[in-house]
């Protein structure tokens, strides 16, 4: 077997022992230091699969968040439209139109004497479920209205009948009960 550059060089006595000691030791070092080290691979594939991975995760939880999102809706609706069909009051077709504000515009439906005045009183409501008008007793309106907000509620401010209006300047004067406009 042929001898290494070292021994080759110590042969020809270009170089002196102790340096070539030293090299050896210091050669040992190096490679003592970078196996205790182990230099970690980066691997970029892996890298990019990993936030492939993180952003399918966090699109899956979106699309689980919109989706819980639109069944809850869908349950206050369909809860407001039990309320509604549970508690509605029938309306008279031959009755008195009894007319409203929605969205801007004036609507009607046609109610009896009774109910007109509990409407205008504040004891009944009107609510809007799917394109139609439903009367209904005050504390369920309030209720579809706590449900979904976005339901068109109709509801008379309560006045207390008892109690004159102290700057009313017809206060005098009685309104007969068989007055009809």
């Amino acid at each position: 077997m042929g001898k290494t550059f070292q021994e080759q060089m110590l042969a020809l006595g270009l170089v002196e022992k102790k340096k070539v000691n030293d090299a050896k030791k210091k050669k040992h070092k190096q490679k003592k230091q970078q196996s205790g080290k182990k230099q970690v691979v980066v691997d970029e594939n892996a890298l990019l699969a990993e936030k492939a991975q993180e952003k399918k995760k966090e699109r899956a939880r979106q699309l689980n968040l919109e989706r819980e999102e639109k069944l809850k809706r869908r349950e206050e609706a369909a809860r407001g439209k039990q309320l509604v069909e549970t508690h509605r009051l029938e309306k008279d077709e031959k009755g008195n139109a009894f007319r409203f504000n929605a969205d801007g515009k004036i609507q009607r439906i046609f109610v009896n004497k009774e109910m007109a005045d509990l409407l205008s009183r504040g004891s009944l409501g009107i609510v809007r479920i799917t394109d139609q008008y439903e009367v209904v007793p005050r504390n369920v309106a309030e209720k579809i209205q706590e449900i979904n907000p976005k339901v068109f509620v109709s509801l008379a401010t309560k006045t207390a009948e008892n109690e004159p209006d102290p700057d009313d300047p017809y206060a005098d004067y009685k309104v007969p009960d068989d007055l009809m406009w």
